[in-house]
């Protein structure tokens, strides 16, 4: 018995999905390739940064030991050891103060300006011996052991010039002539046992001074309070 078989039905196609008018298709992203110029300044950048950052932080760790007053310095003093503290300063701070190191550059100078404590001690506060200043004068006195005092005098000490009478003579009925001067320097005579005292005084005295000075007729007075 022959059956007849119904035809296939034929399906209808999904009709295709409408995309809304106006809306455009975005293609997919691309990779962008960085340029190999940039990447090596990006690298350098890092590499200059931790170095930055390392020094900082090995300098901060180091510091310079120098030299400072320990109290108060008059100008002309001699700098002794105990006159002198240390500091501890940052190694990144630019000084051009005297290190420990540096101490045979500092002891036995001058101090060429009053220094408060604390001062740093520089090159430019020390010398061998004080300046004079413009309006001043330098003269010498060649005085014996009777005619200044045994205490030792050193730069920058204030003392007098005393008008004396002569050899022998009688002490002056009136307070004698002083003038106010600054010791510049000491050198003793050991085969004469005399001193050389060189004192700064005004230039309007200097004449005179000198005149004086070559007389012998002349004492040292040191005065306290200095």
């Amino acid at each position: 018995m022959v059956t007849e078989t119904e035809p296939k039905r034929r399906q209808k196609p999904e009709p295709a999905e409408k995309k809304p008018k106006g809306e455009q298709l975005t293609p997919p992203p691309t990779r962008s390739r960085r340029r190999p110029a940039v990447i090596a300044a990006g690298v350098a950048l890092v590499i200059v940064g931790a170095l930055g950052s390392w020094w900082y932080a090995s300098s901060a760790r180091v510091t310079t030991t120098v030299f400072v007053t320990s109290g108060e310095i008059t100008r002309g003093e001699t700098i002794e050891s105990q006159d002198l503290t240390t500091l501890e300063l940052d190694g990144r701070q630019n000084t051009d103060a005297y290190t420990v190191e540096q101490s045979t550059d500092v002891i036995g100078k001058i101090a060429t300006v009053d220094l408060p404590a604390g001062s740093l001690i520089t090159p430019r506060v020390l010398g061998s011996t004080l300046a004079i200043e413009d309006g001043q004068s330098l003269v010498g006195f060649t005085l014996t052991g009777a005619q200044m005092p045994s205490y030792p005098l050193a730069a920058g000490d204030q003392v007098r010039i005393v008008d004396t009478p002569v050899a022998q003579g009688d002490p002056p009925a009136d307070t004698p002539q002083t003038f106010p001067a600054t010791v510049f320097s000491v050198v003793r005579d050991t085969d004469n046992q005399q001193w050389v005292v060189n004192v700064i005084v005004p230039r309007a005295q200097a004449a005179d001074l000198a005149a004086r000075a070559a007389t012998g007729r002349v004492a040292l007075v040191l005065d306290g309070g200095q």
